[in-house]
């Protein structure tokens, strides 16, 4: 039996990945759209031959939906996710939940509490290039070092914590996703007189073993971090042991970084340990070094789609799948809501340079 599906907010990431992938997939119908927007309820709804047609969730809700996909501004997903869940739907929202951590943590605990599914759509976490690189380094104990980058041509207009919701927040759910627990080892941005993000750099250190193999003896270790940056478990929130000199740390590190006014749009992940290395640049291709066997590089073939290639497909196809399991929903809120927390956190140690 097909799962009846209905979408809210109808703008770029709706008309531009989640309608094309919807409409095409056998395993669900559009039962129903809603914007605020009628004309554009109407114009999508003639397009994709979508009878349902609203104004409003409500009147969405109404149609007897199974989930719902919610692509509104981020500012109302509180509200439109917490009507959904209380209807009884399954809802899967765009990043980020919230730009408040208290919403996203009320939003998440009542999906657990109503016994819903509420999904994040962090869609890298399915990108074909980065699954095949994660793999690839736990095939030898997982890496000592992650280094992701995601560079801008331009500035968002808002201020500079709504970019790090907005876009960094990829980034750092790349390397929770790919590392596990972390801490925050040290963390600098730059913010124009508008308070605007120009730049943001930071490092991370995983909790001891949670991306390598380890003994059955060996527990997660503390963080002595350089200077003034003291460590923070995302998980907990507890303050590791700070002091001055050399960080020591058996565990793996991670570094991120953004500049907003770079040359060219580019997204690029590294990860070396195991006596290998992966390099992935734009989703789009990858390298993969051994000493022993020099590189081995992989791309994509020309029918591969872009909403393939990016992860979207493969996100979808897991919320889909999760619908009657959601306890295996990688991408729960629950399960997500380290990375929120990590924003948080790098926001609330924000140096302007």
């Amino acid at each position: 039996m097909k799962s009846r599906i209905g979408l809210i907010g109808l703008g770029d990431i709706a008309q531009k990945v989640y309608l094309p992938l919807l409409s095409a997939n056998e395993r669900v119908d559009i039962v129903g759209i809603a914007s605020r927007s009628l004309s554009t309820v109407d114009r999508i709804g003639s397009q994709y031959r979508i009878e349902g047609r609203y104004g409003s969730l409500k009147e969405l809700l109404a149609c007897g939906l199974d989930a719902v996909f919610i692509h509104s501004p981020t500012e109302t997903h509180y509200e439109l996710v917490m009507e959904a869940l209380n209807a009884g739907v399954d809802v899967y929202v765009d990043k980020p939940l919230s730009y408040r951590l208290e919403e996203s943590e009320q939003m998440a605990q009542y999906a657990l509490e109503r016994g819903r599914l509420l999904a994040v759509g962090f869609n890298r976490r399915f990108a074909p290039h980065y699954v095949e690189a994660k793999r690839w380094l736990e095939e030898t104990g997982g890496f000592d070092l992650a280094i992701v980058q995601k560079q801008r041509t331009r500035q968002q207009k808002h201020h500079a914590k709504l970019t790090l919701y907005d876009d960094l927040i990829h980034m750092l759910d790349l390397l929770l996703w790919l590392g596990g627990t972390a801490a925050i080892d040290a963390y600098r941005q730059r913010v124009d007189a508008e308070e605007r993000l120009v730049s943001a750099t930071g490092s991370l250190v995983f909790s001891a073993g949670d991306n390598r193999a380890k003994s059955d003896d060996e527990g997660v270790e503390a963080v002595t971090a350089v200077g003034d940056s003291a460590a923070q478990l995302v998980s907990s929130g507890a303050a590791a042991a700070a002091g001055g000199g050399i960080a020591s740390s058996s565990a793996a590190a991670g570094q991120f970084s953004m500049v907003r006014y770079a040359g060219a749009d580019l997204e690029r992940l590294e990860l070396h340990g195991g006596g290998r290395s992966a390099e992935v640049s734009n989703m789009e291709a990858a390298n993969f070094y051994t000493p022993s066997q020099g590189v081995r590089s992989a791309s994509f073939g020309s029918w591969d789609g872009i909403l393939y290639r990016r992860g979207f497909a493969g996100c979808v196809e897991h919320f889909l799948d999760s619908l009657r399991t959601p306890d295996s929903c990688s991408i729960r809120a629950d399960r997500v809501l380290e990375t929120h927390r990590l924003v948080e956190r790098l926001a609330d140690r924000m140096l302007v340079l």
